[in-house]
């Protein structure tokens, strides 16, 4: 006797449900799969058809889970986070089969790429410190994969395949000199000897991540350079000098002869960017991109 085949599993419609519940937000939800939020709305109505029932409530500023959504997504996220899990494990093991990803990093690891880098397999990511001003050098040379680095990039044949982490900037000063400061006037961090990177990085990066002049038109002056985050933070305890970093990284290199201060009109956001080489790709890199944007939420 034939027996019946299992009954076929919405698996897309899932997929749109699970991201749903965590979003909470049809445009949020169509950015993170890469659909438009038309199909995002004809999957769920799809998926309520197939229930028989609603499972969100839906109004002009609000998306809530409907008592059968709660039910359904106490047994389907959990399984399919579960599902995607496996499926990328496997995914990850076949790229690195021939080698791992080398991933290069300035500062630090931030929370999104260390909890993305922990979802892969272990042992299918090597992990390399960057100058501070270096940031393309490595990648150009092939002698990394991917670089998680500070933005902009604009270097021929470096593809960014993700910008992430946009933050505003801080100052780090000497403790004991700024020990009553909340924050610095703009007058005043232009009376403020600087350091910055040292290195081969391209002008407009330097422009970018060590501005020549703050709001107002008061230019900024560069008295030192610093190969790495730790050298330059060394300099501004000793010498008394300021050092722009973002801050992220602030919260990476806690130290108690630094404070991090803001600085009174000075809009500079900062962002991290995952570059690779076009012409040198590695299998990994499009799943280790696509777990950083799940994370950076």
């Amino acid at each position: 006797m034939e027996q019946n085949p299992l009954p076929e599993l919405p698996l897309q419609e899932l997929e749109c449900f699970s991201v749903l519940v965590h979003e909470l937000h049809f445009g949020r939800t169509a950015e993170v799969l890469g659909l438009s939020q038309g199909r995002v709305s004809q999957l769920v109505k799809r998926l309520e058809r197939r229930i028989g029932a609603p499972v969100f409530a839906r109004t002009s500023r609000r998306v809530e889970l409907t008592e059968v959504g709660r039910r359904l997504a106490g047994e389907v996220v959990p399984a399919f986070g579960r599902l995607r899990e496996g499926y990328d494990a496997a995914r990850a093991w076949a790229a690195a089969s021939d080698r791992p990803l080398r991933v290069g990093f300035q500062c630090a690891v931030y929370e999104p790429v260390a909890r993305a880098i922990a979802a892969l397999p272990g042992g299918v990511v090597e992990l390399v410190e960057l100058p501070w001003g270096d940031p393309f050098s490595h990648l150009a040379r092939g002698e990394i994969d991917l670089g998680i680095v500070l933005g902009p990039c604009r270097e021929p044949e470096l593809e960014v395949l993700l910008e992430f982490s946009r933050q505003p900037v801080r100052v780090a000063v000497a403790a004991t000199r700024w020990a009553r400061e909340s924050v610095i006037p703009g007058e005043r961090l232009a009376e403020l000897e600087l350091i910055e990177p040292r290195g081969p990085a391209p002008e407009y990066w330097r422009v970018a991540n060590a501005p020549r002049e703050v709001d107002g038109g008061r230019a900024l002056t560069y008295t030192a350079g610093a190969a790495t985050v730790q050298e330059g933070l060394t300099m501004v305890a000793v010498t008394g000098r300021g050092m722009m970093l973002c801050e992220g990284s602030t919260r990476y290199v806690q130290r108690p002869d630094i404070r991090y201060l803001p600085v009174e009109g000075l809009e500079l956001p900062s962002t991290l960017v995952l570059v690779q080489n076009e012409r040198r790709p590695h299998r990994l890199s499009p799943l280790l991109v696509e777990q950083v944007r799940r994370r950076d939420r």
